[in-house]
């Protein structure tokens, strides 16, 4: 059967894997039922599905390596700030270039372009995911070690389950790195902000663009409208590429022309760079992503997480309404942007709802009971025990000692005597030990 993991990425930029799949092949029917499965059990529908395919298997890996065709249209594809525009006219001009015109794979790639091309992708929260597969290549490699073709299913099944808790004793292992601080290298406020918000991998990340942020940047102009600055600046380390940043300084909310806050989930260089300009020296609460925290994992942990493996129509209503609620709360903090007096309504009406659902439910629940108990940990107790104990092994050790040359003759006397057939005596010898043999 062909092994399928789901992965995603965790607030440690590591991949991490909620759930697995077994198909019988690789045909449209078994990818159908895949996703439906996935749409079954997660709840949400996932917002895009990624598929590679391998330029060099269609256009020759000679044609590739040499002609240099691959490294002008990269250009093109994987580049992070070319509109659609610049993206086509790239395209067509390689194409013309190297005579390609005629190759049919490539216009069908072509037409398909809104489908795979980055620059398609710049309003999208991807995270990553669409710039290489080495994510699915590696996690391939990782259970790879652990799995073997021709295994049973329920040795595959003892595997995947070794290889899951590797990974999140993996997870757990960086957790705990997040205690220890690392270096700066800035004097800025805005850096040892971040240092207390973001996970340790993380922080390495916005550290470079806090860091690239205080290197060379030209100010090309800036201009004020109501509570906006509009600032133009010239990234000299970005092939002298204009970017346009707006702050809002009444909410500090601050958006570039890079987006890549948008794709990644946290602030460019230029973003930093405008913050000091305007004297903001903390990170806009608005403009940190929750999926990069330190306490990710912590704000889901009231989620009644042991229903997913329930399949009653009750169990799986009471998960749906509270993933709804979370997401309805999470959706209000997102449109409120930082503006104080939206988040002081939302922050009167949800504690004017728990004193209503305090009373409603006369007291509040200060401890788990069984059942609780029980979904947390996704185990049930069961009424009735039908394993009964393995019959006992002789392990090493439990087996009767050699008795040595000089604890024989001690014991002789518990021996019984028997006759020699040389000297035809009852004794403790034999022929072969014989005295009168010799």
């Amino acid at each position: 059967m062909v092994f399928i993991p789901l992965v995603g990425i965790d607030n440690h930029w590591k991949s991490v894997t909620f759930g697995a799949i077994l198909l019988e092949k690789e045909d449209n029917d078994n990818y159908i039922w895949a996703c439906e499965s996935f749409k079954k059990v997660f709840v949400k529908n996932p917002k895009c599905i990624i598929t590679d395919q391998d330029l060099a298997m269609k256009l020759g890996t000679v044609f590739c390596a040499e002609s240099g065709f691959m490294e002008k249209l990269n250009q093109f594809i994987w580049s992070d700030h070319i509109t659609p525009e610049e993206f086509e006219q790239g395209w067509s001009d390689a194409i013309e270039e190297f005579d390609l015109s005629d190759n049919v794979w490539l216009r069908e790639m072509f037409e398909l372009r809104n489908f795979w091309i980055p620059a398609y992708f710049n309003d999208e929260p991807m995270v990553g995911l669409l710039r290489t597969t080495s994510r699915s290549e590696s996690s391939n490699f990782y259970f790879g070690n652990y799995v073997q073709r021709g295994d049973t299913l329920s040795e595959f099944y003892l595997c995947y389950q070794s290889a899951i808790d590797k990974q999140r004793n993996n997870s757990k292992k960086l957790t705990h790195y997040d205690d220890f601080t690392p270096k700066l290298i800035t004097d800025r406020e805005i850096e040892k902000d971040a240092l207390r918000l973001y996970t340790r991998a993380m922080f390495y990340k916005v550290q470079e663009e806090i860091k690239a942020g205080s290197m060379d940047i030209v100010v090309l102009s800036m201009n004020f409208s109501e509570n906006t600055r509009t600032i133009m600046i010239q990234d000299t380390f970005k092939k002298g590429i204009t970017f346009k940043v707006a702050v809002n300084i009444e909410t500090n909310n601050i958006e570039c022309s890079c987006k890549l806050f948008t794709r990644a989930g946290y602030l460019c260089s230029h973003a930093f760079f405008c913050l000091g300009i305007c004297g903001i020296k903390l990170i806009p609460r608005q403009n940190v992503c929750n999926r990069w925290l330190k306490n990710a994992i912590e704000r889901f942990s009231t989620l009644e997480l042991g229903e997913i493996s329930d399949t009653g129509t009750t169990q799986l209503s009471r998960r749906v309404k509270s993933q709804d609620c979370w997401f309805e709360f999470q959706g209000c903090l997102s449109d409120a942007s930082g503006n104080p007096d939206i988040l002081e309504y939302i922050r009167s009406g949800l504690s004017s709802m728990r004193k209503h659902i305090t009373v409603t439910m006369k007291k509040p629940r200060t401890r788990l009971n069984s059942e609780q108990i029980e979904e947390l940990i996704d185990s049930r107790v069961v009424e009735e025990v039908t394993i009964q104990n393995p019959n006992k092994s002789n392990n090493k050790g439990s087996r009767k000692r050699i008795v040595s040359g000089a604890e024989k003759s001690i014991g002789c006397n518990k021996r019984k005597k028997r006759k020699c057939a040389t000297c035809k005596e009852y004794a403790f010898h034999d022929s072969r030990t014989c005295p009168e043999k010799n």
